[in-house]
């Protein structure tokens, strides 16, 4: 397809849930990537398998760490994945990634969207998909401004008449911090409420990690009111 281009590390994913939902062992995954290697030309390649790792974030995926600093040191020319998931399920995780690719100028191949960063048409894509989500950032955040806004000329106050705080009623937060003051564990306040029978914020049972939340959100609130 085109001339010999180099080093291309082919990455491949998979974690318990991914094969139960889909099948997608990483052997099936190795051919795929292998046979694209050979297609695209690379001269050498190298098999990063990541197994039992979750796509969440890049952070927990060690391998991938590792195949992208190599990418980033010059060791490497190329990355290849079967699909954009496999590489990324974050917008933020994957346009990280694509800037990488751009800034230390090593390619990027996503074979299910026929995806190739050293092509015209791979960077416009890109570039496309990076506004749009600069795009759905700009109005997630014009929109919490608003919210606050409105909130603002309603005269509602966060903490206080909504929020962590506003769950628990002046006698209850009253309650929480003088058994806590009093170095009471967590269960044992919890036990105490409920032989008093003080219901927890949503009716119910209190338990010691609905009283660490309590008293975490309200030491918090304190914390702040002092600072401001």
């Amino acid at each position: 397809m085109d001339a010999p281009t180099g080093k291309a590390l082919l990455y491949a994913r998979v974690s318990t849930q991914m094969q139960v939902e889909d099948g997608v062992s990483l052997g099936a995954q190795e051919r795929q990537l292998i046979q694209a290697a050979e297609m695209y030309g690379f001269t050498e390649h190298e098999v990063v398998l990541e197994e039992g790792r979750s796509g969440k974030n890049v952070s927990g995926r060690p391998k991938l760490i590792d195949a992208l600093k190599q990418l980033d040191e010059g060791k490497a020319d190329a990355l290849i994945v079967t699909r954009i998931d496999r590489l990324a399920r974050s917008t933020k995780d994957f346009l990280d990634i694509v800037d990488r690719a751009g800034k230390n100028e090593w390619r990027l191949i996503m074979l299910d969207l026929n995806l190739d960063t050293s092509t015209y048409q791979g960077r416009f894509v890109v570039t496309i998909m990076s506004a749009l989500a600069e795009m759905e950032r700009g109005i997630i955040a014009e929109r919490a401004k608003d919210i606050h806004k409105d909130r603002r000329e309603q005269g509602v106050v966060w903490g206080k008449d909504i929020g962590p705080r506003a769950m628990y009623p002046p006698q209850v937060r009253e309650q929480l911090m003088i058994h806590r003051r009093r170095g009471m564990s967590f269960q044992a306040i919890a036990d105490t409420l409920n032989v008093n029978g003080v219901l927890a914020p949503r009716g119910g049972t209190w338990y010691a990690s609905s009283v660490r939340n309590a008293i975490n959100a309200l030491t918090q609130k304190e914390e702040s009111d002092g600072e401001a």
